[in-house]
């Protein structure tokens, strides 16, 4: 409902920022899906704790003349389950984006981005650290809770709360290419700002008297000092991003169209501590078709294939917590509707 809103009101400045008369105006709106379940046989090998992911997108674009606005709000979940707590464990987050385009000639233009993209807070009642488990379920071995003023929003009854945002500021050239195999090109690079948080009173196992009492042949403090290294870095670090995009229609029937993208991007890290190996670079390939009427309304039906998962395209999902799912595939379904005015 959020997004929305922002989109009428984006609408309705945009108008008043070019000329009150809409007839001066072209553009499109568009709504997106793109779903990947773990059932699904066709696609990609995916991580056993990986179940279900989904991405909405909603989105509007204006052009008058030489520049044109676009803004886009996008919704993406994820959903794992594991053997091992967190047994269920979810990721929500909201993006906002805006990019102003200039228009050079009738063959090329560049623009520029920002997004701002927020986690809902991962709540947490138990987490396993090697062979102990901490919190507040059934199985939990140890119950702690903590006076400090900082752990009050835990309520006494939460082990860790998890909280992420991710901003992305992006140029772009783009290039038209009267060519039967490629119709348009470009040329992007980004930098993505990640800062993630977590509040819990496990840091105090690392030291003091619980610290050095033993489990499993190792203390309670190296146990949980352990997983304390696999969670998120609470220093915020940077993503750098070269990538280039191509991308092509060709018409095979009076109303339908193959299309094809292909995206390379190219990722440098700063300021990153990988908790083991991280990839540089990923590999997306779209294919589909999309029917049209010749007029103003598209469908696009496609399907999508990533090499190093997400890396590089969501940075809200990808920490040290997640970066091991990171070098494999990932895969999804995705159906689009277009309406140019």
């Amino acid at each position: 409902m959020k997004g929305i809103l922002i989109l009428i009101l984006f609408s309705i400045n945009s108008v008043s920022a070019f000329n009150t008369d809409l007839s001066n105006f072209n553009g499109y709106i568009k709504i997106s899906k793109s779903v990947t379940d773990k059932n699904w046989n066709f696609m990609p090998e995916i991580n056993n704790s990986f179940d279900y992911s989904q991405t909405l997108i909603n989105e509007i674009f204006l052009i008058n003349n030489k520049f044109g606005l676009l803004y886009s709000n996008s919704n993406f979940t994820l959903d794992l389950i594991r053997p091992i707590y967190p047994k269920n464990l979810s990721l929500t987050a909201e993006s906002n984006l805006f990019e102003a385009t200039y228009i050079i000639n009738n063959a090329s233009a560049f623009s520029l981005s920002y997004k701002d993209q927020v986690a809902d807070t991962q709540s947490i009642e138990c987490y396993t650290f090697g062979s102990i488990t901490i919190g507040f379920c059934n199985e939990a071995k140890i119950s702690i809770s903590n006076t400090k003023d900082k752990y009050i929003p835990l309520n006494g009854n939460t082990l860790m709360l998890i909280d992420g945002i991710n901003q992305e500021l992006k140029l772009k050239y783009i290039q038209a290419i009267d060519a039967s195999l490629l119709d348009e090109y470009y040329l992007y690079f980004a930098l993505s700002r990640n800062k993630f948080d977590w509040l819990s009173p496990i840091e105090e196992l690392t030291s003091g008297f619980i610290s050095n009492l033993s489990y499993g042949g190792s203390t309670i403090g190296e146990l949980v000092g352990r997983e304390i290294s696999r969670l998120p870095q609470r220093s915020e670090w940077f993503f750098y991003k070269l990538g280039l995009n191509v991308n092509n229609s060709i018409s095979l029937l009076r109303y339908i169209d193959f299309i094809y993208e292909l995206d390379l991007i190219l990722v440098d890290t700063n300021n990153y501590t990988p908790y083991k190996n991280i990839p540089n670079h990923n590999l997306m390939l779209k294919t589909g078709f999309k029917v049209h009427n010749n007029n103003n309304l598209e469908l696009y039906l496609s399907g999508s294939i990533y090499k190093n998962n997400l890396f590089g395209y969501e940075d809200i999902s990808f920490n040290q917590r997640s970066e091991h799912h990171f070098l494999s595939n990932f895969g999804s379904m995705n159906i689009s509707i277009k309406y140019l005015f």
